[in-house]
Parts: C-alpha cells; sequence; structure tokens
C-alpha cells in the first residue's frame, strides 16, 4: 500500500528565549492511503505539531513530508486550497469568513441542493439557521457549523486535532459515523484526540509517548 503521508528524518525544536524543547528528532513514518490512523500523546508530545507540519503550517528544522510523494512546503496549506485535505481545527473561530451560514456553506458547489448534505445540516440543526450571520451564532451553534463545513468537503484526505474535545455526544456520534462511512469509502483519515476511547474508531495508531514512534495496527 503506497503512502499518503510519509515522514522522513524529520526533527523539530521549539524555542522561546533560553528555553527549548525538542518535540521530534529523526521521525520516520507513512500511513498508508485509506488508513484510518488514531494520533495520542500527552501535552507536548507533538501532535499538534506533527498536524501543522503535515499541513505546511510549520516548517520543520530538518526532514521532510510528503503527501503522495511531493515534499510539502511551508507556508499558506496548498493541500487545503486546492481541497485534497479536508481539515477540522479546535480554532473554530479562525474558520469563518462569510457574513451568513448559507454563504459559509456555499463554498461548495451544490452543496445546498444535494439531499445527504441537507440531512446532515438537518441533523445539525443547521437548516433552520441559514439566514443567521455567523456572529450571532452560540457556541455550540458556531461548532455545528464547523463541523458541517468539514463534512461537506470531498477531499481524499481528512485530518482533525482533537475535535471531540469540544464536541457533544450528538456532534461526536455524528462525526464518528462520517468518519467510518468516509474510510470505507477508500478515504485517509489522521484523527488527533486525547480519548483512549476514540482508538477502537480507527485502523492504526501513532502514540507519540512511545519512544520509538511507529504506526501501530490496532
Amino acid at each position: 500500500m503506497p503512502c499518503h503521508i510519509q515522514v522522513k528524518n524529520l526533527a523539530l525544536t521549539y524555542r522561546w528565549k533560553a528555553y527549548q524543547k525538542t518535540i521530534f528528532k529523526d521521525l520516520n513514518l507513512c500511513i498508508p492511503s485509506g488508513s484510518f490512523v488514531t494520533i495520542i500523546g500527552g501535552n507536548g508530545s507533538g501532535k499538534s505539531s506533527l498536524v501543522k507540519l503535515i499541513l505546511g503550517l510549520v516548517k520543520p528544522e530538518s526532514g521532510d513530508v510528503l503527501l503522495n510523494d511531493k515534499i510539502v512546503r511551508a507556508g499558506y496549506p496548498e493541500s487545503i486550497k486546492t481541497n485534497r485535505i479536508s481539515y477540522l481545527t479546535q480554532q473554530i473561530e479562525d474558520l469563518f469568513f462569510s457574513e451568513t451560514v448559507a454563504e459559509e456553506l456555499s463554498y461548495q458547489d451544490d452543496v445546498l441542493g444535494d439531499s445527504d448534505m441537507l440531512d446532515i445540516l438537518h441533523t445539525l440543526g443547521l437548516d433552520m439557521l441559514m439566514d443567521r450571520s455567523v456572529e450571532s451564532l452560540s457556541g455550540g451553534e458556531r461548532q455545528s457549523l464547523a463541523l458541517a463545513q468539514f463534512m461537506i468537503q470531498d477531499a481524499p484526505l481528512l485530518i482533525l486535532d482533537e475535535p471531540s474535545s469540544y464536541f457533544d455526544r450528538t456532534k461526536a456520534s455524528i462525526l464518528k459515523a462520517f468518519l467510518e462511512k468516509a474510510h470505507q469509502s477508500g478515504k485517509t483519515v489522521l484523527h488527533v484526540t486525547q480519548f483512549t476511547s476514540e482508538l477502537e474508531w480507527g485502523t492504526h495508531v501513532i502514540d507519540l509517548d512511545e519512544t520509538n514512534v511507529t504506526l501501530a495496527t490496532l
């Protein structure tokens, strides 16, 4: 199975004034296409850093990250721009740019005319909020909008950075069902979580607390 994501000899160190911490040193991974990988580890283990390196949001100290054999260059996440990655971040306030809910969702062609998508919007309670301004939404409604935006993107690689930390049980169940369906359709899923109960969602695990970090089969 070819690598969808390949990490080669990756090193990353955070420095601030006299303080420095090595996050990764000579990290090597191959995440196969079509796999469902859960990333776990304690605070400061590098979970979010690994996601940012894959997206090109952070530049490694040395080594490379490759998507489909192409080196990821640090800067604006080109893979998101070209819709090769659907990304769900914890920082949902950074996701919205339009005035209304309908405008936020209309960036994806034919979303509001697709029956499956309409079912998703109804389940999340967004079908009644289309004319509302994003600014007027409650925290829970913004979470629903962020989840809907993630679910309506048709990308081969799905990356999630601890989404369940701010989702209630209903939204977590909706997300789990969506990820299972996406994985069954052949998409690659990379899911960062702090909850060990979510390990069973995937097929593989990367534990960043291990001395020798590898991709392990569940």
